[in-house]
This record gives C-alpha cells, structure tokens and sequence, in this order.
C-alpha cells in the first residue's frame, strides 16, 4: 500500500432494498473488498441500523413500500448523528428530474439499475475515501484546535515572556508577560528596541541582526529603561523550523532579573567588603574583630539571598512539574507515545531539582539558626505506620525487602513530629538507594535512662555496600557524598545526613552510624520521649 492509499478494510456500509435479490448481488459485490456490511429491507429499518450502526456509506433504493428512498433520505439527513453519512442511490428511476431531487436532498451519487458491478465498486470506493478524508479532516482540525488552546493557555500563564519573530526578525506576536516587562500595550514589529538601555541598545541590536542574518540562537542580559526605573532582563532567541530545514521564524523568551542583579550585586559587595576587612587584618591585629565580622555579615547575606531566592526557583519549578504532568496526560489521550519519554524525564528531573531546593533552603535555615520547631503529643506507632506506607514504594522499585520490628511497648512522644519524620525517611531513603536486592531492617524500641526519662530508639540497618572507613568522619559534613561515582546516578545532593544530624541534635537527640564494606551500614538516631524545653526555647 503506498503512503496516499487508504486502507478501506472494515469500511461499513449499509444496503437497503427491498428486493432480497437486490440485496444479495450487492453483497456479492462488496464483500471481496473487505468491507463490513450491513442490510435493511424498509426505510425505518435502515433508520434504526444507521443511528446504531453509524456506516461509513449507504446504498439506497429508491422505489421501496411505505417509505421510499427519498423520505428515508430525508429523515437521515435530520438526524445529527446520521447527517453527514454519504448516501448513493440506487434505483431504476432514471428520468433527470428524478435525480434532480436525489441530489437535492442530500445524496452524493445516482447509480441507474441495472448497474455494472465494477462501476459500483469503484464509485462506493471513491466515496469511502472521501469519507475517511473528510473525517480525518475534522480530526485534525479539533486536534489543532486544541493545540492552538493549550499553547495560548500555556503563554497566558507562562512565567516568562513569550515572543515570535518573523524570518526579517520583525516580532508578530508576544504573550502578557512580555508586554508587560517591556510597558508595552502592542509590542510587535521593533518597538521593544525603543525601551533598551542607551548603553546596552547597539549591543542588543548588533547581536539581534546577527541572529536574524545567520539564523542562530543567542542569549543576552541588558538593561531596559521603564519611566524613571531601570530594570535587567534576560533574552533568548531560537530560530524556528518546521518540516525539513526551512527557516519560518523566530521564537524567544524574556525574563525580568532585576532581583536576581540586585541580589548579585549584593553578594559582590559582601564579599568585596570581606576582602578589605581580610587585607586590613593582615595590615594591623587590632582591626582583625572587624574582619571577622565583615565575613559573618557576608555569611548572612548568602543566607538571606537563599532564604529570598526560595519562592522565585520553587514557582517556575513547579510550573514545569505542572506543565508538564499536563502534557504527559495529553500525550497519552492522543497517543504520541514517542514524546512521554521525553516528558518523562522533564517530570522527573524538576522533582530531584525541587528537591535539592528544599535542602538547600534547610541548611541555610540550620546555618542562620532559625530552626522552629513545633512539639506536638502523637502515638509512636502511628509515626511508624506513616513513615513505612511513604518509604515502602520507594524499597520495592529497588527490589529491596523492607522488615519492621518492634521491641516492647512505644507508647507516645512530644517532639516535633514533622522534622522526626523528615529524618527518619531520609535515613530509610539512602538505605534503599544505597541497597540493590537486599534487606533493609526498621527497629524501633523504648528505654528509660536512669534520671534520664525515656528514650525512643530508631535503628536502620541496610545490606547495601556499606561506608568506607576514611568517609565515615565526614559523612554528616554539608555537600559530602559516600562515593560520588555511585551516589552521583542516585540525584543526591549531599545535604541530607547534615540536615538530619542539626534537626536531632536541635531536638535533644543524637545520631550514630557503624558500617563495614560489603556488608551493610547501619544508622542509630536515639531521641527523648519528651522534647526538652531548653531546647525548644
């Protein structure tokens, strides 16, 4: 079959006559063409089968009793489900006003009895095809629609604004946001140009000309000028191409940075004022106390630029995360298959990206000792049951064995809940991704301390490849990893243990760890029943 044949097996057809023997030639016809087919002896039968049936084409008599051909025709066309179904006629009626008012109602062809068999087949196989167009045809043009909505949709609410450019670089369409970077109410054609830095205007422009001239991609950081306000954005421009290798355009996006400038000028100046009050303390002892301070104070800003910077990565992350779970989900109603790999990983990586955030902003919160906690009473059990239902998928996807034991009576705790439950799933976490096909081992058990209340002792217990003797002093440092060339496919971003060990110890706890090549590690985190208040406060 070539690529512009369509494939008509399975074509439905319904035949209404009459005649019996009508009816049989037909099969005959139509049959060794593949076509699935359908009878109907009387106008109203062929009603009830072609609103249940929906064929693709009907072959219609015309001279039949009670309801003739035309009135059956008549009614088909009023039904919506049955409107657009082509209809032939086949009738010995063959005087032209007769097929006049055929066509007038509705019908696609007149095929006169006694008819030729091949000129049936040919004209039922012309009208099938053009059928199928014509369906294919509504098909793609819903699907472009939707297209069209989804992409409209997604440049409406895009963080970032949106441009395309014409193959001349002339712009011919921006989103919202790009209008409303530049204060622009109608920012097509040249008129963004108008905006820029007079400093930064010949360098924008010189590298645009390039891009446009070469059909390259470029990116560049420049100033615009908003009334009396200066702003920093940041553009990007790919050049577009559809089918083959012909250039249609241009397309860019724009992101305002000023934030992003200030704050880096922010950290510049710290650290310029660390380095002079460095130099001044080389110079003379008696200045070295306002050295360190300077470089407390530029510890401080890089813990405020985190704090800050926590919102504007964690919105356009979960933007992508959104996005494209969105697209994943159309991409599977409409069958695109080849691209959810692709989706897949977009997904995939914004998750661990997000991650690494969120630790990120943990230790800088532990750096800057902010750490607030909130102590609550809850039943130990209950704490185990939801730690083990969050950790268990993760254990299977390794094909790890997860076993929980528990020694004696838990009773219940008063700490908070949300940060033990933070430190225990990372213990359990790394002891998965660090265990390919083993056992990974949960025991938990109750003690009293003698003058020292009760204790909860948590213990973790991996068959995984286990710690090297010369890493285990460094394993609870911020950024250190066991071994990279392993833990580097396992997206870790070596904060976690840190985080871990400053939540324990901020609650009263403590954690342990013992581990042997080849045979496994095994974590101990030992906590108070009740929180102390000395360390709450």
């Amino acid at each position: 079959m070539s690529n512009h044949e369509i494939d008509l097996k399975q074509a439905k057809v319904l035949m209404v006559d009459d005649t019996p023997a009508n009816i049989d030639v037909l099969r005959k016809v139509l049959a060794k063409e593949g076509y699935q087919l359908f009878f109907a002896n009387s106008g109203e039968k062929a009603l009830k089968i072609a609103n249940r049936a929906l064929p693709d084409l009907i072959l219609l008599d015309v001279m039949m009793p009670d309801m003739d051909g035309y009135e059956t025709c008549r009614r088909l066309k009023q039904i919506e489900a049955t409107q657009n179904i082509p209809i032939i006629f086949i009738t010995a009626k063959n005087q032209v006003e007769d097929v006049i008012e055929g066509f007038q109602l509705g019908a696609v062809d007149y095929i006169n009895k006694p008819f030729r068999q091949e000129e049936v087949c040919m004209r039922v196989s012309a009208h099938l095809q053009t059928q199928i167009l014509f369906k294919q045809r509504e098909h793609l043009i819903k699907d472009l629609r939707n297209s069209e909505e989804r992409f409209r949709l997604l440049a409406h609410a895009s963080p970032v604004g949106i441009c395309q450019a014409d193959r001349q670089g002339k712009v011919v369409y921006t989103n919202q946001k790009w209008q409303t970077i530049f204060s622009l109410s109608e920012s097509l054609g040249n008129s963004w140009l108008d905006v820029i830095h007079a400093s930064d205007r010949e360098k924008v422009e010189t590298l645009w000309k390039n891009s446009v001239l070469h059909n390259e991609e470029c990116s560049t950081k420049f100033r615009i000028r908003l009334q009396n306000e200066i702003r920093w954005v940041h553009a990007h421009v790919i050049p577009l191409h559809y089918e083959g290798s012909q250039l249609e355009g241009f397309v860019g996006t724009v992101e305002d940075i000023t934030e992003f400038k200030q704050a880096e000028e922010q950290i510049l100046h710290a650290k310029d004022t660390a380095e002079k009050a460095r130099l001044a303390a080389e110079a003379a002892q008696q200045i070295s106390e306002q050295a360190r301070i300077a470089a407390e104070a530029a510890n401080h800003a890089k813990t405020t630029f985190l704090a800050k910077m926590n919102h504007e990565l964690r919105t356009p992350l979960n933007a992508i995360i959104g996005y494209s779970d969105m697209l994943e989900e159309e991409a599977e109603d409409l069958g695109y298959e080849d691209i959810l790999p692709d989706l897949y990983k977009i997904q995939t990586a914004g998750k661990n990206l997000l991650s690494i955030v969120s630790d990120i902003l943990d230790l800088s919160k532990i750096e800057a000792e902010k750490i607030e906690l909130n102590p609550i009473d809850f039943a130990v059990i209950q704490l185990i049951e939801n730690v083990v239902t969050t950790i268990e998928p993760l254990v299977k996807d390794q094909n790890n064995t997860l076993v929980v034991e528990q020694s004696g009576e838990l009773g219940t705790m008063y700490t908070d809940y949300q940060k033990l439950v933070q430190i225990l799933l990372n213990l359990l976490n790394n002891a998965t991704k660090f265990t390919n096909q083993g056992t990974i081992t949960f025991t938990i058990n109750r003690r009293q301390i003698y003058q020292g209340g009760d204790w909860l002792g948590f213990q973790v217990i991996d068959t995984g490849d286990g710690i090297a003797p010369d890493k285990m002093d460094s394993i609870f440092n911020a950024f250190t990893q066991t071994d990279d060339s392993y833990t580097r496919a396992h997206d870790g971003s070596g904060l976690g243990l840190t985080i871990c060990d400053h939540l324990s110890r901020a609650m009263g706890g403590h954690i342990y760890v013992s581990s042997e090549i080849g045979l496994g590690s095994t974590f101990m985190l030992q906590m108070p029943a009740k929180m102390p208040k000395t360390v709450n406060n």
